[in-house]
């Protein structure tokens, strides 16, 4: 028997998880509310939180970075300096939290279980102090914008009239026999709730330039498992929240290997001066093509890992900006050979009209972003010209009858008719695709309480 003090602690139960309340909040009423809270308070206190981070104690630095004109004065300015210098004291004991939890799960020798434990709960006591520093910058909320924009004019970019890379996406990655894949390094193995956790680490072979970091869940008493590669939206950061709403490992518990790699600008990945996820944005087009080119190419080496070390089948899927960028890799992976061919495909809350997501959608609406492009210049006819580097066009790297589609009525983020569009598209057949009258964001936080899509794939994966 495992004493407590060397595996993870359970974790706290989604109470909407459970009916009748499930039923109730998850609806589309829920993700109106959702919409107002991420574009209204959550981005604006993360641009605040982003700015302190930055810029230390230099208020003149704090206002430039958070949007300001000047750094404000009275109640406010007292107010933002006080957190200010609270975001700075959390960001320090997380470091050095994060170093030693470093130090322990890539050691060279073989940490005790108490020891990985202890410095996992250190990390994220540490980290999720860390983010929840934003509700500091209440005060300010309204001053400071969702996003810091950084879009470049469409003739500084150098975007080929048509798509590049494999299979005609902005997604290259050069693969054996011409070129070695990275070297993954693996951490030590703490015992988790799900079953035996550890991370993955290599140099990202995507054109981002930094290391690519994946956390891997493990059913406990399987050998060989299927393995789900589970890509998030954006701006979620769950290895730095405690307790935070993810259904992807609760799928260890149906015998599958998850991955959950970390999005490039996402956790360890974050660049200073933003907060998670916030480059994609800010760098209009030219952002989210960098993503999808960077994440899918790693995609293709975590595929490759994941059949070295035992997985027959291999899943892709993703919710949200992770299911963008999973449609696209699994087009790219056609090019690729078979060791790096994902089986199944799980797309929640996605679309295959970007153009929509990106002029009509109701989050690009309510940060703004149709305005910064047209503010840089940016025509219908210049976003044309980046659609078939990042609109899935082309066939799959596996049939229809092994795709898994999960869409919202009310999805009005990545909106509805995108998502029916493409799954009509590839003939993904009437038991694979799940329509429920729900947003964007109940859709996918609801599939713990209505699991039908996970069973689906599950048992796809252990089909002939």
């Amino acid at each position: 028997m495992t004493s407590t003090d060397s595996r993870l602690p359970d974790l706290r139960r989604n109470p909407f998880d459970w009916s009748p309340l499930g039923g109730l909040v998850m609806r589309p009423w829920y993700d109106r509310c959702a919409l107002h809270l991420v574009a209204g308070w959550y981005l604006p206190l993360s641009r605040a939180w982003a700015a302190a981070l930055a810029n230390g104690g230099d208020e003149a630095g704090f206002a430039q970075s958070a949007g300001l004109a000047s750094f404000p004065g009275g109640l406010v300015g007292r107010s933002l300096q006080g957190a200010i210098a609270k975001t700075l004291r959390r960001h320090d004991r997380h470091k050095a939290a994060d170093g030693h939890w470093l130090e322990t799960y890539f050691a060279s020798r073989v940490p005790g279980d108490r020891d990985l434990v202890e410095a996992e709960q250190q990390r994220i006591d540490t980290a999720s102090s860390l983010m929840t520093a934003r509700m500091g910058f209440l005060m300010a909320r309204r001053r400071i914008p969702a996003v810091r924009w950084q879009v470049r004019a469409p003739d500084h970019l150098e975007l080929p009239e048509t798509g590049h890379g494999d299979a005609g996406t902005c997604i290259s990655l050069p693969v054996p026999p011409d070129c070695a894949l990275p070297a993954v390094e693996e951490s030590h193995p703490v015992l988790g709730p799900y079953g035996r956790e550890y991370w993955l680490r290599f140099a990202s072979p995507g054109g981002t330039g930094d290391t690519a970091w994946a956390r891997v869940f493990e059913p406990e008493g399987v050998d060989n498992p299927p393995t789900l590669i589970s890509l998030h939206g954006i701006g979620m950061e769950v290895d730095d929240w405690r307790d935070a709403v993810d259904s992807a490992p609760t799928l260890t518990r149906r015998g599958l290997r998850v991955i959950r790699p970390q999005g490039p600008w996402h956790g360890r990945r974050r660049i200073a001066g933003c907060y998670g996820g916030e480059p994609a944005m800010s760098l209009g087009p030219e952002g989210f093509i960098k993503l999808f080119a960077g994440w899918g190419a790693e995609v293709g080496v975590l595929v490759d890992w994941a059949r070295r070390n035992g997985s027959a089948r291999v899943a892709l899927g993703g919710v949200s900006l992770g299911a963008l960028t999973s449609q696209l890799t699994a087009v790219a992976a056609t090019a690729w050979p078979e060791s790096m061919r994902p089986d199944c495909l799980l797309l929640v809350a996605t679309s295959g009209d970007l153009l929509g997501v990106a002029t009509a959608g109701s989050l690009s609406a309510a940060v703004g972003y149709p305005e910064a492009l047209a503010r840089a210049g940016w025509t219908q006819a210049d976003l044309e010209r980046c659609l078939p580097l990042a609109e899935p066009r082309g066939p799959t790297a596996m049939p229809a009858q092994r795709i898994v589609v999960v869409l919202g009525e009310a999805d009005t983020v990545t909106p509805f008719a995108g998502g029916l569009a493409l799954a009509r598209r590839w003939g993904v057949p009437p038991e694979n695709l799940f329509i429920r009258r729900q947003g964007h964001f109940s859709v996918s936080l609801d599939l713990c309480r209505q699991p039908q899509p996970f069973d689906r794939l599950v048992a796809l994966l252990n089909s002939d």
